[in-house]
């Protein structure tokens, strides 16, 4: 016999218990956390779990629905949306600091605004100093901008290849620029003890050692994490990955969704 659906308050209900749950769950996983490992991690660090967490603007839509000032949540808007509005916004964000900055007096450039920090040997600054430090920010970025997009484009990320790269000779010197690029931007790098030997300068990702044992483990773990969208590179020793790793090439075509090689 069929159980009967829960009523609306019932649900409700349960979805109170879970929420309470969740709390306590993220309690006990926050317990005795040392502040500076709060900001360490590989992908996710606690600390940006915890802003992912914070849902501050879902809480406050709710509560003006429940008290009827909102009818429902604002539409989800396309990415190509959401990224005008947020270049929008930062152009305004940028217009105000310009502001504040032209109208400040030669009294309060120099008074102090920021307190030393002995943790990481940050001096305290003045208006000023803190002004001229700020101000070269976003050229700085902008340059990571610059080179995020290239490497996008690179690795064919948005078809989340695999790149296969032929390092040569088997000398350092013979290694393309463009490979050593790629190398130096993936998040991965595979391939045998003496493949990583011959890149180990440029890799500042993680490494993967293919062995004659784990051949099809690692190439299936390069497919996996490019379509995480993080950036994977093979690398192969010769000139022609085709005719001297066939297997490998065999795998790669099996596993990943596109594969681009790079001579």
């Amino acid at each position: 016999m069929a159980e009967e659906p829960l009523t609306p308050l019932q649900r409700r209900q349960r979805a109170l218990v879970r929420l309470e749950e969740g709390r306590q769950a993220l309690r006990k996983s926050l317990e005795d956390l040392d502040a500076e490992d709060a900001f360490l991690g590989s992908r996710w660090s606690v600390w940006e779990v915890l802003k992912h967490l914070d849902a501050e603007s879902f809480v406050e839509a709710l509560e003006k629905i429940a008290v009827g000032e909102m009818e429902m949540l604002p539409p989800f808007t396309s990415r190509e949306d959401r990224l005008r509005q947020d270049i929008e916004h930062l152009e305004t964000t940028y217009d105000r600091m310009r502001n504040v900055i032209a109208g400040l007096t030669e009294e309060q450039l120099l008074q102090p605004v920021t307190p030393p920090n002995p943790v990481n040997s940050f001096p305290g600054l003045s208006m000023l100093e803190l002004v001229e430090r700020s101000s070269g920010h976003a050229a700085s970025h902008a340059r990571q901008i610059e080179l995020t997009r290239k490497y996008v484009a690179e690795f064919n990320a948005r078809e989340k290849s695999v790149t296969v790269i032929a390092l040569g000779d088997g000398a350092q010197d013979s290694v393309p620029m463009r490979a050593r690029e790629l190398i130096a931007f993936a998040d991965f790098t595979a391939g045998d003890a003496a493949a990583l030997d011959l890149v180990r300068p440029w890799i500042r990702g993680l490494e993967a050692e293919i062995r004659a044992d784990n051949t099809e483990e690692v190439v299936s773990r390069m497919a996996r994490e490019a379509r995480a969208g993080l950036w994977t590179v093979i690398c192969v020793r010769g000139n022609n990955p085709e005719g001297d790793c066939p297997e490998l090439m065999n795998l790669a075509r099996r596993y990943c969704d596109k594969v681009v090689v790079l001579r």
